[in-house]
């Protein structure tokens, strides 16, 4: 009869699933009361609510009753969390403190040996020197450490060479993520029609003393999901004294192959999320891990530095690019790594030798497939600095398409290290910047053009009036 009046009343922080589950979590601070929806829900029900702190509230119709069979685990997480506008939605999935079946509790050590088994040896094409492991568990910055070694093609006759370090970064991007949660790209896409959608990447290089040639490196990947349908990776070359030369971000999405929108789909999201929560020690919910999970959802919209001032050009050049097999992969597209090399060659055809100098901080925001054989005419405005070096802004422009952006990116050669884009440069890294760039720079100086251009990019172009 208690249990009934429980179900009943409108008051549900004392039902017996819901106390159930809190034991599970002795360290989770208080929730909120579960809503009156709670009086369908089953305990899997009550773990989602708890572990979000209440963010999520699973909506279930009231169960037949010979409606025994519980939902598939996609499900449970409600109806709301299925549509792809659904951004504003923090999906915090849990794995209790106890095993619901008994299992032989592990020491220390075989913890660690099990959870290195379960990460891959190393990354494709990569030769290695140590064990792959966890690092910072428990933290918003926990990453998987992937031994390397710098090679020729790594390096130029003055700094890092992007592209390379770019393509590292690309393949233990992708061995971290198969090894966590045992998903790929491809089994992504055949198993649940989901692929990842790659929008933009930014890398800076951090330190002048870079290391030598066939020395130990190592990349640090993390994989953070701070809600649905965000996938973004921030990755690090680090040498083994623990000092960063390169930090690259990549802003990753979750897409729905067949309609190309943003994915909605819990399931897949939860395929990678889990293993990941669990692996970095982020999954059950209590005061430190949540603050955590807090840390996640605004890490990626923390501000640039700021400069204080807009970018100002000083010079407007117009370059070629014709977009070559060897710039494409297997989807018969730019592959993201050679973004900085088409920058740097579409500023060699200029004239411009500036580009020869080592790129110190490059952002690039991608706007459309690119297939080999596209011809692009490139919009650059360039700025001189004495100390911060040559910082550019780039707009290609389709050939037969007038007006059109179909990449955009600022990069910096030369300057002070670490290398940044800064605030002001960065917000100028748009589509209708790039396309009203486009426009003014045929329009033989028309004063309305370039106006309608600075409004758009926030740029100071009174050196180009």
């Amino acid at each position: 009869m208690g249990k009934d009046s429980a179900q009943e009343s409108d008051d549900f922080s004392q039902h017996p699933l819901f106390l159930k589950v809190l034991g599970k979590y002795p360290d989770c601070p208080d929730p909120p009361s579960p809503p009156a929806a709670a009086k369908h829900w089953d305990e899997s029900d009550f773990e989602i609510f708890v572990a979000s702190m209440g963010s999520i509230s699973p909506q279930r119709a009231p169960k037949k009753a010979a409606d025994n069979v519980p939902p598939p685990a996609d499900e449970k997480s409600g109806k709301e969390l299925q549509s792809p506008m659904m951004e504003s939605v923090a999906l915090f999935e849990c794995s209790p403190l106890r095993a619901a079946a008994p299992s032989p509790k592990l020491t220390k050590k075989e913890e660690d040996k099990a959870l290195q088994a379960s990460v891959s040896p190393h990354a494709s094409g990569e030769s290695i020197r140590g064990e792959p492991h966890i690092k910072g568990k428990g933290m918003a910055d926990a990453s998987l450490v992937i031994p390397s070694t710098l090679f020729m093609e790594d390096k130029a006759p003055e700094g890092l060479k992007l592209e390379a370090i770019l393509t590292k970064f690309d393949r233990c991007r992708a061995a971290c993520l198969q090894s966590i949660s045992g998903m790929s790209t491809f089994s992504l896409v055949k198993e649940h029609g989901v692929g990842i959608l790659l929008a933009d990447l930014s890398v800076c290089v951090e330190t002048e003393a870079l290391p030598d040639l066939i020395d130990d490196v190592f990349v640090e990947s993390e994989i953070d999901l701070p809600k649905m349908p965000q996938l973004p990776s921030l990755q690090r070359l680090v040498d083994r004294t623990g000092k960063s030369s390169c930090t690259a971000t990549f802003s990753q999405m979750f897409v729905d192959m067949k309609t190309g929108m943003l994915s909605g789909n819990s399931t897949a999201y939860n395929c990678i999320k889990r293993p990941c929560d669990q692996i970095f020690e982020r999954q059950i919910p209590n005061s430190k891990t949540l603050a955590v999970r807090k840390e996640l959802a605004h890490k990626w919209t923390w501000p640039r530095p700021a400069l204080g001032r807009p970018f100002k050009p000083t010079k407007y050049l117009q370059g070629r690019y014709v977009i070559a097999p060897s710039d494409c992969d297997t989807y018969n597209t730019m592959y993201h790594p050679k973004a900085p090399s088409v920058c740097e060659h579409a500023a060699l055809s200029t004239g411009e030798t500036w580009a020869c100098r080592p790129c110190n901080a490059f952002y690039c925001k991608f706007l459309s497939t690119l297939l080999p054989g596209t011809s692009l005419l490139v919009h650059i405005l360039v700025e001189e600095t004495a100390d911060v070096g040559t910082r550019a802004l780039f707009a290609y422009e389709k050939k037969g398409e007038e007006n059109s952006c179909v990449l955009c990116a600022f990069a910096v050669y030369g300057g002070s290290v670490p290398g940044v884009v800064y605030q002001e440069e960065f917000s100028a890294v748009t589509p209708k910047a790039g396309q009203a760039l486009a426009s003014w720079a045929k329009s033989d100086g028309d004063q309305s053009r370039l106006d309608a251009f600075a409004k758009t990019s926030g740029c100071d172009l009174s050196a180009l009036a």
